[in-house]
């Protein structure tokens, strides 16, 4: 297999907020609101820039996870078929002016399967770990929405969403840009992040692979309380990865949108 593809880029909106933000330091507007919970909420350019690249850069990982491993996995090698091996796979991915070459080529079906398997795993962690940065970008720009007394260990954007829905629904937050940029995504949060979340804790815990074959296809084991049968075909390995791949794209982009724009006014403050 050889093939070429394009990497996505969030400079215009990345850059767009970080003028936003220049400007407001300029203009000491400003405030230390956050900080009380904790001293990463700092309105800081230079680690707010650091975590913008974060973002990015982990979200270029999980592209690269699927393009070279998941947009033409072999299901036929997984479900135990050798005639298709040796599989190989020769992938240009073109980053701005950069170009990267992904080339491996695999003879033995259980080493492919362990190759795929490892990196889901890798998949799956680098897309929670996304999730939590755009938690902890949200939570410097607006004003605080998971309130706690004890630092928790970490933030899930599921669990973000829960807080932000509970403050509105006690009428302590209004429906303002950045509730309704996560509205607008609530059908895929609503079916795909309960699944991220658990296979992100299975795989942080346990060592179960939550893959398996139907002979067929190579789909990605349901979770308990998820909206998901077994045999669903979203949750088919290549289908799942490249549709909560393109749903993270077009999230994180409205989400720099939206915090731009709750903080574009001049009379706003960070955290707006």
């Amino acid at each position: 297999m050889v093939k070429t593809q394009t990497l996505h880029s969030f400079a215009a909106q990345k850059n767009a907020l970080l003028n936003v933000l220049t400007r407001k330091i300029a203009a000491t507007k400003v405030t230390n609101l956050n900080v009380a919970f904790d001293n990463k909420y700092s309105v800081r350019l230079d680690s707010i820039t650091d975590l913008l690249n974060a973002i990015e850069s982990k979200f270029r990982k999980c592209e690269t996870l699927f393009y070279t491993y998941f947009q033409d996995i072999d299901h036929n090698i997984l479900a135990g078929n050798i005639t298709s091996l040796p599989f190989e796979m020769d992938c240009t991915l073109i980053d701005g002016t950069s170009t990267l070459k992904y080339y491996y080529k695999v003879d033995d079906k259980s080493l492919y399967k362990e190759m795929i398997d490892l990196n889901f795993q890798n998949f799956i962690l680098m897309l929670a770990s996304l999730y939590e940065n755009l938690v902890l970008l949200a939570e410097i720009f607006i004003k605080k929405v998971m309130i706690y007394v004890k630092q928790p260990l970490s933030s899930p954007l599921h669990d973000y969403l829960t807080y932000l829905k509970r403050l509105i629904d006690l009428g302590y937050r209004q429906n303002d840009k950045l509730n309704r940029c996560m509205v607008s995504f609530d059908p895929f949060f609503t079916r795909y992040l309960l699944q991220i979340n658990n296979l992100r804790n299975r795989f942080i815990h346990g060592y179960t692979l939550n893959l398996q074959t139907d002979g067929f296809s190579y789909f990605v084991k349901k979770m308990e309380g998820t909206a998901f049968s077994q045999t669903s075909p979203e949750l088919i390995i290549d289908q799942f990865t490249e549709h909560v791949l393109n749903n993270t794209r077009d999230f994180i982009r409205e989400l720099f949108v939206a915090l731009k724009e709750s903080s574009t006014h001049h009379r706003k403050s960070i955290p707006a």
